[in-house]
């Protein structure tokens, strides 16, 4: 796969109302020069191999090997600045185990490793052309029950994953930068239930330890080193319930909770924890199908999301919403 990019950035040259955003229909600046105008060129070339066997009958055993060459190339266009190129190559393994001593039972356990490249986003600079690929590790073993003839089932699962040499986007020099090395541990329950009277629920909940556990980075004036990881909930969870009249009607409803997430790596910003609600309900005549969906009922004002390197740069989540769909099946 190859692909070009053309990367130019200029002084704000125009100011949008945030309550009414108009897009204004700006002329070319002729004389105004770009703060940054570059081109890139970048090339990916893969191989792999992966093999899933059965050992007697209760046994699965999964391998596989992947080979990745990722070679990147930036020109700038203003004088006097060198090109900058880059070829990483490597190997990412993968290795599970599923053991199935009956129907209603299951076990698995896995081992990965993969990496990432250095520009496959953005240009090189001058400042990160020697940043090694990011390397990410995950083990992870888990179960899986299935109980009352298939109508309960519950999974759990247990995993550390480890980056090592993350780096992020500085979101005024848009240059890559090294943050250090994050490990994750989580743990993963899931419950699906069919009961009885058409009613159905569905159950979740996560747990994740995520910190940064090496790193020479500052931010806020603290040092990023034993914080948690941005943007990164220790706790999160959902449930939903269904009713199902026959194959023509039905609702549902549910709820989402995600806790409090730190905004940036110095941890000095903490975006507040939120729960949202959702519902729906359909009705089918015929190959009609006819959905009405509502999120964020109760229209709660929260932090959805952010960069993760600057503690003011966050996205607000989408107010309460309502959406109808029509749906014709042949």
């Amino acid at each position: 796969q190859v692909k070009d990019q053309y990367f130019a950035t200029r002084n704000a040259v125009a100011t949008v109302d945030l309550f009414n955003p108009v897009l204004p229909v700006l002329p070319l600046l002729v004389g105004v020069s770009p703060q940054t105008d570059n081109e890139g060129r970048f090339s990916t070339f893969g191989l792999y191999a992966q093999d899933l066997v059965s050992i007697r009958n209760h046994v699965k055993a999964l391998a596989g090997v992947r080979w990745d060459r990722f070679k990147q190339r930036t020109e700038p266009h203003f004088a006097g600045q060198a090109s900058l190129s880059r070829v990483d190559s490597k190997v990412s393994p993968r290795v599970g185990l599923v053991w199935q001593p009956d129907d209603k039972q299951s076990y698995h356990a896995s081992w990965s490793r993969s990496f990432q490249p250095s520009g496959e986003s953005f240009p090189l600079a001058a400042n990160n052309a020697d940043i090694e690929p990011e390397r990410t590790t995950n083990y992870e073993a888990g179960a899986k029950y299935d109980l009352f003839d298939k109508r309960l089932s519950a999974t759990v699962s247990v995993f550390r994953l480890q980056r090592d040499g993350i780096k992020t986007t500085d979101p005024v020099t848009r240059v890559l930068i090294p943050v250090g090395t994050q490990r994750t541990d989580g743990l993963e329950l899931a419950v699906n239930a069919d009961l009885t009277g058409g009613w159905s629920a569905v159950a979740g909940y996560a747990y994740l330890d995520a910190k940064i556990i090496d790193s020479i980075g500052m931010d806020s004036g603290q040092p990023i080193e034993g914080k948690r990881a941005t943007i990164t909930p220790k706790h999160s969870g959902n449930l939903w319930i269904a009713k199902r009249f026959d194959d023509r009607f039905g609702f549902g409803a549910g709820v989402n909770y995600v806790g409090d997430r730190f905004a940036n790596p110095g941890n000095t910003v903490t975006l507040p924890k939120y729960v949202t609600a959702d519902a729906l309900a359909w009705y089918r005549a015929g190959s009609v199908k006819v959905q009405v969906n509502g999120y964020n009922l109760f229209n709660r004002r929260y932090i959805v999301s952010g960069h993760g390197t600057n503690a003011n740069l966050n996205v607000p989540g989408s107010p309460r919403t309502v959406m109808l769909t029509l749906r014709y099946d042949r």
